[in-house]
């Protein structure tokens, strides 16, 4: 048998190889480009299972028969030592621990008296499919080889859940692009499960047009954004950041609200003793947390937050009376001494008071005709 659907399954076996051996010679090596070698070359491995099996060529190479399902029980540790990558400390090796490697050690013992079996036996059980059915044993080792598949695909869609919030989901396409491809992958395992215990011998089939169809999917993916994983992981930085500071419990409209009306409406920046512990209290913050929301929020520290409100009233004041003493207006709009107001004024304005007090004066004079 050799029509559309078989053409297309060893294509992108084909394709899963050559992606696999891509990334195997690609410089420099990283431990994410080691895990899509090893994801690329079990997808492959699958795809070359199915191949065989439909066009029946098992017949010829009766001891390949099966051997795929070790290997098979192993795409989902692998799976989500790959995807850990996003959520997991930069400098931390995400390792292959021993229980990662029960799935398979467990379906190579359930299949263990087939593998030992004879050619001819092997030759004959595949060819009695059609008649008789998957083996239970057969079925069982599939169960084993799978769930850790649709356990990884649901961890990761827990960890995204988890790491980041429903507005940056919903607009990162790269992010939803990659939940989507997961998603991709944990339907073909449920079709794969259902076709096994409910449907006919097509299912393997049906199973790995899916796959090919992702595969296929994955290639044009990284052509069009080969930077697509690194951007998804920075995303995911971002968030454990986001998700770390202290502040994720309050409402930063309403922070930002609050400070505003202490500055324009109270004016407590005229306090020339106010500190970041005074404000704090006022804001019903601690002082760690006001330092963070007026760093990352408002983008100043607080000593050139509070002095920006005082230059600024510090400039009305130079306009409105242009003969007041700028020492008092150093001390009115809270400055302990004019060295200090000079000093915060020429880094807020780019010029001295007198000399900003000279440039209103000549603004301000009429033009003789």
């Amino acid at each position: 048998m050799w029509d559309w659907n078989t053409k297309f399954i060893f294509f992108t076996a084909s394709l899963a190889f050559l992606f696999g051996v891509g990334d195997f010679i690609r410089s420099p090596k990283s431990q994410t480009s080691q895990n899509q070698v090893v994801l690329f070359f079990l997808a492959g491995i699958f795809q070359t299972h199915t191949y065989l099996t439909a066009t029946k060529y098992y017949v010829h190479f009766p001891n390949l028969f099966l051997v795929h399902l070790p290997f098979t029980a192993l795409f989902g540790p692998f799976l989500k030592r790959y995807f850990s990558e996003l959520w997991e400390d930069q400098n931390k090796d995400v390792r292959f621990r021993i229980w990662d490697w029960l799935p398979a050690i467990l379906v190579f013992l359930i299949l263990l008296n087939f593998y030992t079996s004879s050619s001819q036996t092997k030759v004959e059980i595949f060819l009695s499919y059609n008649e008789k059915g998957v083996p239970l044993s057969f079925k069982l080792a599939i169960c084993v080889a799978v769930i850790p598949i649709l356990y990884s695909g649901f961890y990761v869609f827990r960890q995204i859940n988890r790491y980041t919030r429903k507005e940056v989901f919903q607009t990162s396409a790269h992010l939803r692009l990659v939940t989507l491809v997961v998603g991709f992958g944990i339907f073909a395992s449920l079709v794969g499960l259902y076709t096994l215990f409910f449907h006919s011998s097509h299912g393997l089939e049906i199973v790995s047009t899916i796959i090919g169809f992702l595969l296929v999917w994955i290639y044009l993916l990284r052509q069009k954004s080969p930077e697509l994983w690194g951007e998804v992981k920075e995303i995911i930085i971002a968030e454990k950041k986001y998700q770390s500071n202290q502040l994720k419990q309050f409402d930063l409209n309403f922070l930002t609200e609050r400070l505003t009306n202490l500055m324009e409406s109270k004016k407590i920046y005229r306090d020339e003793d106010l500190n970041l512990g005074k404000l704090a209290k006022q804001m019903d913050l601690s002082e760690h947390q006001l330092s963070e929301f007026l760093n990352q929020h408002i983008g100043k520290n607080f000593f050139h937050f509070i002095n920006h409100y005082r230059i600024a009233e510090a400039k009305e004041i130079c306009a409105k009376e242009p003969t007041k003493n700028i020492l008092n207006i150093a001390l009115e709009v809270g400055f302990p001494s004019k060295s200090t107001f000079y000093d915060a004024f020429k880094r807020e304005v780019g010029i001295s008071p007198t000399e900003y007090r000279k440039q209103q004066k000549l603004t301000q004079t009429p033009k003789t005709k």
